[in-house]
């Protein structure tokens, strides 16, 4: 899991590109209800009027089209993630992916980046544990010539020993790169330790150890078993029609094997006592990473733990960051997966100090005060439209329709994701906390004389458990 999706996967929610969001909420209704996009026709219809879900030969597609502007936003998502992984193929699908960079059968060679450079689109790849995604981001005007390109990728790929070396070693640089931030490798430990021996423990982008290990036979083997239509999740936002993707997939993907995969939602982190790991590291700052399991995706207890989460990361960047100053980031996140979890975030230069403002946090939470309906409904709504201004995009749309159909098995339960946070009362917040604020698995990385372990108690009393040390 990288820094930088790690402390944003939370904030991915539908939204339209409409200048009425802010303005809506101001006048108190619900955003997500004054949602549109523009038909064929130029008239503003309602999100879900222009959504639709077809099978085009063995895939899922998922399409909404908005001719608001000539923008196009394809996501093909090769479901499984992790799940589809050992130990020793880790990073095998971004390094299948972006070897077609260097050619395919239909485009050998330096054709493939000649053609893809006449249109003026940008692709997208982005291996994660539940999927790997591979798009596109284009105009309507370049649609069919950007598809061709694009799917050859993964109907005909063709590489070399030479290209998989230059990806590869492409691919271990950045994996050195993630190392050596010491957040997102304190975000990478505790993340390993709370689904330890399960495939989420697995890294989607690989190792150094593994991307070494990978050639040629290896991965076209990988190919041909894996890229499979029934794999393949298709999602396209924007100005284009239904016929010309029908066309598009039946002219490529439809000519892979049908295969015999089956999406369902992955396994719960196993549950077992909180833990503290302690790893020396000369830095600038401190890092201290809580990790814990948190309900089903598909669990009604979502939402809660979801407003749970807000409240933690706002009291936590109050108590830390606003009144003492004692870090530049202090958050809680929610980590959208399969199997969700929550994660408490905070660089400090004084650990001592910060350890239990983290601990009355969670405290503050579990014993959540009584709000009027109106505080919490305040609290919820700021939430709300946060979500939507930042997830603008054809793009943030795409993913989120994915994420409501893969898991909450139906694409149009997107439109009622924010709906259901106003349902959640200080109870369901109370129960919530008290049930899932706990086992947390913490990763200090940092100066660790800074630190006692001792400090960690009321950390640990967080928990339901006593925690066991590791150095």
């Amino acid at each position: 899991m990288r820094a930088s999706s790690a402390l944003q996967t939370w904030r991915r929610v539908v939204a339209a590109t409409i200048a009425t969001l802010v303005c809506g909420a101001c006048a108190h209704t619900l955003p997500e209800r004054a949602m549109s996009v523009v038909s064929a026709e130029g008239r503003l219809v309602p999100l879900d009027s222009a959504t639709v879900s077809y099978d085009v030969d063995g895939i899922r597609v998922i399409q909404r089209a908005n001719y608001a502007n000539e923008a196009v936003a394809v996501n093909l998502y090769l479901l499984g993630g992790t799940r589809q992984l050992t130990a020793a193929d880790q990073g095998i699908e971004p390094l299948l992916l972006y070897a077609g960079e260097y050619g395919t059968r239909k485009y050998p060679g330096d054709a493939w980046g000649n053609a893809w450079g006449l249109t003026g689109s940008r692709i997208v790849i982005d291996s994660d544990v539940d999927w790997t995604v591979f798009g596109f981001r284009g105009i309507q005007q370049e649609f069919d010539a950007s598809w061709d390109a694009f799917a050859d990728r993964v109907v005909h790929p063709a590489f070399t020993g030479k290209s998989l070396a230059v990806v590869a070693a492409r691919l271990r640089a950045a994996v050195r790169a993630g190392n050596d931030d010491p957040g997102a490798s304190a975000m990478t430990l505790a993340d390993s330790i709370v689904f330890a021996g399960q495939p989420y423990g697995l890294r989607p982008n690989g190792t150094e150890a593994s991307l070494a290990s990978l050639d040629s036979a290896s991965v076209m083997q990988y190919a041909t078993t894996q890229l499979v239509k029934s794999r393949m999740l298709l999602v396209v936002v924007g100005d284009i029609s239904r016929e010309r993707v029908t066309a598009a997939v039946m002219r490529s993907l439809a000519s892979l094997p049908a295969g015999s995969y089956k999406w369902t939602l992955p396994p719960p982190a196993p549950d077992f006592p909180s833990t503290v790991n302690l790893a020396w590291r000369v830095i600038p700052t401190n890092y201290v990473v809580g990790m814990f399991r948190g309900p089903d995706a598909d669990s009604p207890e979502s939402p809660a733990f979801r407003v749970a989460l807000a409240l933690l990361a706002s009291n936590m960047s109050s108590a830390i960051r606003e009144r003492r100053g004692l870090s530049y980031t202090a958050t809680a996140e929610y980590i959208e997966r399969g199997a969700t979890s929550g994660m408490i975030y905070v660089s400090s230069a004084e650990p001592r100090a910060v350890l239990p403002l983290i601990s009355r946090s969670i405290e503050t939470v579990r014993r959540l005060p009584p709000y009027t309906g109106l505080d919490l409904h305040s609290f919820t709504d700021s939430f709300i439209v946060e979500y939507f201004s930042e997830n603008s995009t054809d793009a943030a749309q795409a993913d989120f329709l994915a994420r409501a159909q893969l898991y909450q098995g139906d694409f149009r339960k997107a439109s009622d994701a924010m709906e259901n946070l106003r349902h959640v009362s200080e109870d369901n917040v109370r129960d919530v906390a008290t049930k899932y604020f706990r086992d947390i698995h913490f990763v200090y990385m940092g100066d660790t004389t800074q630190v006692l372990r001792a400090d960690f108690d009321s950390l640990s009393a967080a928990s339901s458990r006593g925690a066991t040390v590791r150095r």
